[in-house]
């Protein structure tokens, strides 16, 4: 025996005679009606995930006990989560007879934007776990050109193999401008040498890179394996600009030991002081990870020595600010680059302290 329709509801994919209901466009202009000028923000006990689920479910299996079995749930916790969405609602949203669950127009017009609030939910909490797991984000990182050249290749290289779906821009700058990228939020962290304290900034000092020469390889020095500062005394020298931290450097060490330099150019670019020095119009001196390859033809490097100098290599980042996930997994990279030896065997000059990064748990 057939049992009853109730009025105002629906079965799913219901025909009456050979017309099609289109009882999606009923549902869901009864649904705007009467949830129209209403708060449900401002409701107590709003509703829940737990309750769209199981709604989204029971609309889906036309069945309670289809639903149940499918959410892993008892028929009477269903029921329950379905009972308390309709009294928040006040509306049922099916009508139940002892055989089969009919949705009401009410609740057909909600199935679609429950499971709109459920999809959106979903996603939203795998690219939270993606991010918070470092699978995937996008960095940005202020630097020195030298680290940006030298340094970061191979921190970005060790990172590709492991998160490729992490992206990262560099943005190279002198360090007043890698400070105020860091400050302004244009940059995650930046990596840089030490400068004045910052009241905004925070930063561990993880290398310290010597300062050596660089010659033609037609210049007597460069037969010399090891070359003094005095040494410098006289010779055409290619200084880098006053805007860099390298020429505060060489301005201080010179002016404590009474040398002059014989200064040719000044520039403020590497890629030019490496081909001025390659013509021969003179020499220079930078710090180890600021110098050319040592596969260059024309050109030597040299440590330089009494006084040995070191330029600090610091990280920096704003101070009372965590790192992103994705942030802290380039740092992870940086951390694997130096423990691996690989940064001792390309960098001989350089003394690199990973203890530092460990020690401020920033990955």
């Amino acid at each position: 025996m057939a049992l009853p329709r109730s009025r105002g509801c629906a079965r799913f994919g219901e025909r009456r005679g050979s017309k099609r209901i289109d009882v999606a466009h009923e549902a869901c202009n009864s649904y705007d009606k009467q949830i129209s000028g209403r708060d449900y923000f401002t409701m107590p006990n709003n509703v829940n995930l737990r309750q769209l689920r199981a709604f989204v479910m029971v609309a889906d299996k036309g069945s309670f006990v289809k639903a149940a079995a499918a959410l892993n749930l008892s028929q009477p916790a269903l029921s329950q989560c379905i009972r308390q969405l309709e009294e928040h609602i006040g509306s049922q949203l099916f009508n139940r007879t002892t055989r089969s669950v009919y949705i009401t127009p009410l609740g057909l017009g909600f199935v679609p934007h429950a499971r709109d609030i459920l999809t959106r939910f979903d996603t939203l909490m795998a690219d939270v776990q993606d991010a918070v797991q470092r699978r995937h984000g996008h960095v940005t990182v202020a630097c020195l050109p030298s680290v940006a050249s030298r340094l970061m290749p191979r921190v970005l290289a060790t990172n590709e193999k492991q998160l490729p779906d992490i992206h990262v821009t560099i943005r190279d700058s002198n360090m007043k401008g890698v400070a105020a990228m860091i400050l302004a939020g244009d940059a995650d962290f930046g990596i840089g040498s030490s400068v004045t304290a910052h009241s905004d900034l925070d930063h561990c000092v993880f290398a310290r890179d010597m300062m050596c020469v660089v010659v033609p390889v037609t210049s007597p020095l460069a037969r010399r394996r090891t070359i003094r500062w005095t040494d410098l005394d006289g010779e055409p020298f290619v200084a880098m600009s006053h805007e860099t931290g390298i020429r505060d450097l060489v301005d201080e060490t010179v002016e404590k030991l009474g040398i002059s330099l014989k200064i040719v150019a000044e520039i403020s670019n590497l890629a030019t002081l490496s081909g001025m020095i390659e013509e021969g119009l003179g020499l220079s001196a930078a710090p180890d990870l600021a110098l050319p390859r040592e596969n260059q033809s024309l050109i030597r490097r040299r440590p330089l020595s009494e006084p040995t100098i070191r330029r600090s290599i610091s990280l920096f980042w704003k101070k009372g600010h965590g790192l992103s996930p994705a942030a802290a997994a380039i740092l992870a990279s940086l951390h694997q680059c130096i423990t691996s030896g690989e940064m001792q065997a390309h960098f001989p000059n350089v003394e690199w302290d990973a203890r530092a990064l460990e020690k401020r748990a920033l990955f």
